[in-house]
């Protein structure tokens, strides 16, 4: 089982795709999710392109730890997890990639760890600035309301509220279902855990000091159909990151159903590739 066991006592499990010897991408997932989130089959399209991927659970997520009732934590603390995966793991440098929560842990590595970060990829995120990338009230209230206890009525639940946020180009509602399914049979985040992790994302507030010290080269990818977290959110981070790169995608909601994945690898590999030739 590849469980590393961090300095901190987390564990965070992880799988590792495609050559060691190749440049890095960690990819982080959002809120409420697990690292299933990154498909498999999207982690080999960019293993195929010549990087080595690897995608994990956060903490309070999958079967990564899960800490005791009552513990706080923060985005930095989330973003010390992957240094500390990275260790564990030999990488010492590498491209750093998240979306939504991702995102913002995918930011402040950057912000916190430059040494270590090859480049940043921030995708469906924001800055924590509440004046930009806010949801619809609708899609906020699916997002914070309680789960059923019931799977099949938990399942459903999590089809609707994708529905809200899905895009309008490639939603594809037997992936969705699969995914949420895997979800439930793998591990289901209690609730705890749940806003555990909302804490961390909304502790540490409006992070556009932090982000404005960045000096990694970044992309921010966004969906200009995103209602979770609206276009806005992205628009504001690549100006708020120095010499930041913004891509807009037609369509793309704040999901990653088949349909999307040949265009965030296409944005992805040509950054990190126009980094070499620079």
């Amino acid at each position: 089982m590849p469980l590393a066991s961090l300095p901190s006592g987390i564990e965070i499990f992880y799988e590792r795709f495609g050559d060691p010897a190749d440049p890095a991408i960690f990819l982080m997932h959002g809120l409420g999710s697990q690292m299933l989130l990154w498909d498999e089959k999207f982690c080999k399209g960019l293993t195929e392109e010549g990087f080595s991927v690897i995608r994990f659970d956060s903490r309070d997520s999958g079967l990564s730890s899960r800490p005791p009732d009552g513990t706080r934590y923060t985005l930095s603390d989330m973003a010390q997890d992957v240094s500390d995966l990275m260790d564990y793991l030999k990488v010492k440098q590498a491209h750093i990639g998240g979306l939504s929560m991702g995102g913002m842990i995918a930011q402040t590595f950057a912000s916190n760890h430059p040494e270590r970060c090859l480049s940043l990829i921030s995708m469906a995120s924001n800055t924590g600035n509440p004046n930009f990338g806010r949801p619809g009230n609708e899609t906020f209230k699916a997002m914070m309301a309680p789960a059923p206890e019931d799977p099949k009525e938990r399942i459903e639940k999590e089809l609707a509220d994708r529905r809200l946020w899905a895009s309008t180009e490639w939603h594809d509602e037997e992936h969705a279902r699969a995914l949420f399914q895997e979800y439930d049979e793998r591990s289901p985040i209690p609730r705890a855990a749940f806003e555990r992790q909302a804490r961390a994302a909304l502790t540490e507030g409006n992070r556009e000091d932090k982000l404005k010290q960045i000096s990694i080269p970044t992309l921010v990818i966004h969906g200009t159909a995103d209602t979770l977290i609206s276009q806005s959110g992205g628009e504001r981070t690549a100006e708020v990151i120095p010499d930041a790169k913004l891509e807009l995608i037609d369509g793309w909601g704040h999901d990653l159903p088949p349909g999307c994945w040949p265009h965030l690898i296409e944005r992805i590999v040509g950054h990190i590739n126009s980094l070499e030739k620079e």
